[in-house]
């Protein structure tokens, strides 16, 4: 079985990649990533190179640069894949912990139980629910319908 590169390598790079470009970093390289993360530069190399060829429309980002090898933009994708912009599964993952720490605190039993079994639903049965309600507010937030 081939191990998944997505927790230990992949999201921390894209991670790093999204960091430095808040910060105003104009170029980021593997170097950049390698240094922030106190990773390894092969392996920082080897995530850049996934997470350019990574299916779909918008990439993560756009390798541009002297000779490819240097970040200058990340999209919207690459925001929300590593948290820093809100996804509808994000936003519902945060509603059911937010319950769950609520019922955590709550000191009347019926109150607590109430908040227990709603966490419980949105994050199982109803979750997508939980998703579509999420989707909707980000709608509404960016200026959607």
């Amino acid at each position: 079985m081939i191990a998944s590169t997505w927790e230990n390598r992949d999201r921390p790079v894209l991670g790093a990649i999204v960091e430095l470009c808040d910060e105003g970093s104009f170029s980021v390289t593997p170097e950049d990533v390698a240094a922030r993360l106190d990773m390894p530069l092969l392996p920082v190399q080897s995530s850049f190179r996934a997470l350019e060829f990574e299916d779909g429309d918008p990439f993560f980002y756009r390798n541009l640069g002297v000779s490819g090898r240097a970040v200058q933009h990340v999209t919207g994708k690459a925001r929300r894949a590593v948290g820093s912009w809100p996804s509808p599964e994000v936003m519902a993952g945060r509603l059911v912990a937010g319950m769950e720490q609520a019922a955590e605190r709550e000191p009347d039993e019926e109150n607590r139980s109430l908040l227990r079994r709603t966490a419980e639903w949105f994050g199982g049965a109803g979750r997508d629910v939980a998703v579509d309600v999420a989707a909707a507010v980000i709608n509404r937030q960016i200026g959607g319908a």
